[in-house]
């Protein structure tokens, strides 16, 4: 059995945490109890129950109990952080749906904050009891390294420099092994996992990992198989999935961490309400403008091309006239931007107060119901017509491989100025490549300076 699979450690732990977490309720009830009137402590009690919960669930999945596994001290601070980021604004959300009398947001922060600097000191504390522990040779757990090329170099080489990690390599194998003798090395060594390092390319000289892989079963003892995948894509991450009763490898260039993703689409419901409600204000005054300005309909609606090619109608207020995709064909030699889309500063197809809605930004305010809808999200990358997608290169597909946005990376990098559209897919790239809802935040926010700042939008 593998010791970092202890559930009864991870649950020791959590409990742990959950002491911690009481202990700092209490306390920050009679420190704030100085300086303002409180009720008495259990009136309080959905503030605790709230965040206590939410922790728990962003700590438990994201491995923070797991101390003996052997990641589990890489990037701790930020997790730490991130969780009680999360925990922290879901359990301000709940506040906003219980009586004031059973709320103080004064006795939330300085609650959360000191949960925080608690439970950060006992996982830093906990860090540096395992690896000085481990670097003590103590705590650790032996393995044979089994195989040979870079990855098995690079493994060994840091599994030598970090003690911490509590990994001991008692013995290197070579391929060239037999099965028989791999027997009676696991016969004779104490040994508690091997670790399997196999070129892709050692097919080609006959070598079979299963007989190895079933001895090690038959004499129970775990196998960890490391795949030299990373060389074959450049930037894709790999991920375990079990697909029904099949062991799969699942290769991705957008992250799908679950708990953001459901973060993201409950931040998507509630910016696109808000936003909504701001749609349904403009809406008189925008209709009445657009309708004695010009003939057509108020709601420009267009098939679009969304997350991984799914196609879907965008609604945005028209700001153009009725024939104007009939006129696009005429003016491409005139379009502004090098490659797979059209962009024309004094498009000739606005009408009069098309442009004034442009310049505020006006017209993309109904993409909010595609973002309700669940078809766009409010950060993103803006989604192409199918005949700009048919220009396409090979690798700029990538850009639609996620959810489209009202809002995105080149929207808030001077887009006006940038005139090649490759330029603007690189910077949908690092935005796919580098996501978080933290990013997206951020974006967010650049936005709205974009918008105060009166940048020119055409």
């Amino acid at each position: 059995m593998l010791k970092e699979h202890s559930t009864f450690i991870k649950q020791a732990i959590a409990a742990i945490d959950v002491v911690l977490i009481v202990l700092a309720f209490y306390i920050t009830h009679g420190l704030v109890a100085e300086f303002r009137f409180l009720s008495v402590l259990p009136t309080y009690w959905p503030m605790l129950v709230g965040f206590t919960a939410f922790y728990l669930y962003f700590a438990w999945t994201r491995h923070l109990f797991s101390i003996l596994q052997f990641n589990w001290m890489h990037g701790l601070a930020s997790r730490v952080v991130m969780i009680f980021i999360s925990a922290g604004i879901l359990g301000a959300a709940i506040l906003y749906m219980v009586p004031d009398s059973y709320t103080s947001r004064t006795f939330y922060l300085v609650f959360a904050g000191l949960a925080f600097v608690f439970i950060a000191a006992e996982k830093l504390l906990l860090k540096e009891l395992f690896a000085q522990l481990r670097r003590s040779n103590r705590n650790t757990t032996p393995i044979i390294l089994f195989g040979r090329g870079r990855i098995a170099a690079q493994l060994m080489q840091e599994i030598n420099m970090h003690p911490e990690w509590g990994l001991r390599i008692v013995r290197k194998l070579d391929l060239s092994i037999s099965p028989v003798q791999f027997e009676e090395v696991l016969k004779t060594s104490y040994i508690e996992e091997v670790f399997f390092c196999i070129p892709r390319a050692i097919s080609r000289e006959g070598f079979r990992i299963d007989p190895y892989l079933r001895t090690c079963e038959d004499m129970g003892r775990p196998a960890r198989v490391f795949l030299n995948l990373s060389s074959a894509t450049h930037f894709a991450r790999w991920e375990y999935h079990q697909f029904m009763s099949h062991a799969t490898l699942v290769s991705h260039t957008v992250e799908l961490d679950p708990d953001q993703e459901i973060f993201k689409r409950a931040f998507d419901i509630a910016g696109s309400l808000v936003g909504i409600l701001i749609l349904m204000l403009f809406y008189p005054w925008l209709a009445l403008a657009i309708k004695l300005t010009s003939r057509g309909p108020v709601f420009f609606k267009q098939v679009r091309v969304g997350r991984n090619g799914k196609r879907f109608v965008i609604y945005k207020f028209r700001s153009m006239y009725m024939d104007a995709e009939e006129r696009k064909e005429e003016l491409e030699a005139k379009n502004e931007l090098q490659g797979a889309v059209f962009k024309l500063k004094d498009d000739p197809r606005v009408t009069p107060v098309g442009g004034l809605i442009r310049r505020l930004s006006l017209d993309e305010f109904p993409q909010f119901i595609n973002v309700l809808k669940g078809e766009m999200s409010l950060v993103g990358t803006r989604p192409p017509t199918p005949s700009e997608v048919s220009k396409y290169q090979k690798w700029h597909h990538r850009r639609i491989s996620t959810r489209p946005g009202i809002t995105g990376m080149w929207q808030v990098s001077g887009r006006n100025k940038i005139t090649d559209f490759d330029e603007i897919v690189k910077l949908d790239l690092k935005y796919i490549d580098s996501w978080s809802i933290w990013l997206d935040i951020t974006i967010i926010f650049k936005t709205f300076l974009v918008f105060f700042r009166q940048d020119e939008a055409y």
